[in-house]
């Protein structure tokens, strides 16, 4: 019988070669992270299509239309809007910023309504809730100009069938305002941005971006960027509280259709035609907002201040299930 130790070779399988996996490249760091493409690439691609879009379909499309590109002139030129360049601007609008996160929502496999745009809440309970708090601090912040003696309401400017032809116009007009501005600065590019670097950094850097595109309104100032810088980021509040941005859309609306057609001033620094009253303003321009309108006045960082409490009040924050 043979004594002699068996070597660990008969014993044991041959050991395999084990290679630690390889570190990814720097240029696949650039692009992907654990979640696959990043979300600044991402919210890259979708500004990308959105502009494309806007190329084809508004300059390329709706201004070749001899009659549609007279009225987007005479809008941009004169600073005065109309009620038809609102609902063709706004509508094409709409559709560039649905069609290119309908896109993105097929490349990312996701529902369209986890953008901030459920179709279930479509002008449901939230849109009237915020259409009447929208009203209200637009209310509230025209009477204290008014009483402060800057502004003063002035006859009616319409009646009869004008009168109800511009308030149903300009009503659906605000509407389309709303749903667009909303969408394209709160609901795929927070989403996105927000996914990447927190949902709140993301909120101050679109707000800022909301702020200084208003900038290019004829008549509009750093005054009246800041107030819709601020006017930004109360809408990110309620997105946050709300889950959607339902009440905001209608919130925007009311307060421009108020600021616009109720009140009949200028809208970061725009006229409309086919207001309300001949309404004027006068005073210091800390009061009245001059040209910018009401967005402008320092009494609009007040309404603002109170809008942030009460609606954190109005709707907390959800607790976090134990």
């Amino acid at each position: 019988m043979n004594n002699e130790p068996t070597p660990d070779s008969a014993i044991l399988p041959a050991a395999k070669s084990i290679q630690a996996p390889s570190e990814p490249s720097g240029v696949h760091k650039v692009f992907l992270g654990p979640d696959g493409l990043r979300a600044g690439w991402r919210l890259a691609i979708y500004l990308a299509f959105v502009v494309g879009l806007q190329y084809l379909i508004v300059q390329r499309g709706l201004r070749l239309i001899p009659g549609v590109a007279e009225i987007m002139k005479q809008a941009q030129s004169s600073g005065v809007l109309t009620p038809r360049f609102e609902l063709i601007f706004e509508s094409a609008a709409i559709l560039i910023v649905f069609f290119a996160a309908g896109i993105m929502s097929r490349v990312e496999r996701r529902s369209f309504g986890v953008y901030g745009l459920p179709l279930e809440g479509a002008f449901g309970k939230l849109f009237w809730q915020g259409a009447l708090w929208g009203l209200g601090f637009e209310s509230l912040e025209m009477l204290a100009i008014f009483a402060l003696g800057g502004y003063s309401f002035g006859g009616l400017a319409l009646a009869g069938v004008a009168l109800l032809k511009y308030a149903v116009f300009w009503a659906i007009g605000f509407v389309l305002v709303g749903i667009f501005e909303e969408f394209l600065f709160r609901g795929y590019a927070q989403f996105t941005l927000g996914s990447g670097i927190g949902f709140w950094p993301a909120a101050f850097l679109l707000s800022a971006a909301f702020g200084a595109v208003h900038l290019s309104n004829p008549g509009e100032g750093w005054v009246g960027a800041l107030a819709v810088f601020a006017f930004g980021m109360l809408g990110c509040l309620v997105l946050r509280r709300t889950g959607n941005l339902w009440f905001m859309v209608g919130f925007h609306a009311a307060s421009d259709y108020a600021e616009t057609f109720i009140y009949s001033t200028p809208d970061s620094g725009m006229l409309a035609q086919g207001h309300l009253l001949n309404s004027s303003f006068h005073g210091p321009l800390w009061l009245t907002g001059g040209t910018i309108g009401p967005e402008g006045s320092a009494l609009a960082f007040v309404v603002m201040a109170i809008a942030f409490l009460t609606l954190n009040w109005a709707y907390p924050a959800k607790k976090a299930v134990t």
